[in-house]
């Protein structure tokens, strides 16, 4: 072979080399650091959480009252299912699924007005992909066809921060009695 061909090949060997062990860098892997820590984002995170400890408080103080024995659940709703009257056994929704429920919604400090099993209207979303309130996506799904639940939603599972136009006020806690209609995978 030519040298002048061998001395290319060399330095394509020796570049393609080159380019192999910078890019087996690590470098972008450095530590995250923050060289001014903003003391006001941690004054709003310190009074978020203090928020929702506040809110977990009055929950309970308030089912401390109430005859009724809800299920706290990790993603911080309560449930009170009854699933007495549903005779057959079918799967829970999961994300993706449309759900058709009939439901009350009250804020719930007004808990007296939806402790009658009353539904006032019907609605219809898809599981896990709707802008419903991810309170109601996380307890429909413990629901079967035909069960009938009391929901409590804390306001950061709910309308948070914005509330519902003059029907729900900011940091609201809802209270819901539902009855899942309809699953449709």
């Amino acid at each position: 072979m030519n040298s002048c061909v061998i001395q290319n090949k060399l330095s394509y060997f020796i570049i393609g080399c080159c380019v192999l062990f910078s890019a087996c860098n690590h470098n972008y892997q450095s530590e995250v650091t923050h060289k001014d820590p903003d003391p006001l984002a941690d004054v709003f995170i310190d009074a978020n959480k203090q928020m929702i400890i506040n809110e977990e408080r009055k929950i309970d103080s308030l089912l401390s009252f109430l005859d009724f024995s809800f299920t706290r659940h990790e993603t911080g709703i309560r449930t009170l299912i009854d699933s007495s009257i549903n005779l057959q056994k079918h799967e829970r929704p999961i994300d993706g699924d449309n759900v058709l429920i009939a439901y009350n919604c009250v804020v719930f400090e007004k808990y007296n007005d939806v402790l009658d099993n009353s539904f006032i209207d019907t609605l219809s979303f898809k599981i896990g992909y709707s802008k419903q309130m991810r309170g109601l996506n996380y307890a429909i799904k413990l629901l079967q066809i035909g069960d009938k639940a009391k929901i409590i939603i804390p306001s950061y599972l709910g309308f948070g921060i914005s509330g519902y136009g003059k029907l729900v006020p900011p940091y609201s806690t809802l209270f819901l009695n539902v009855k899942l209609l309809n699953v449709k995978k």
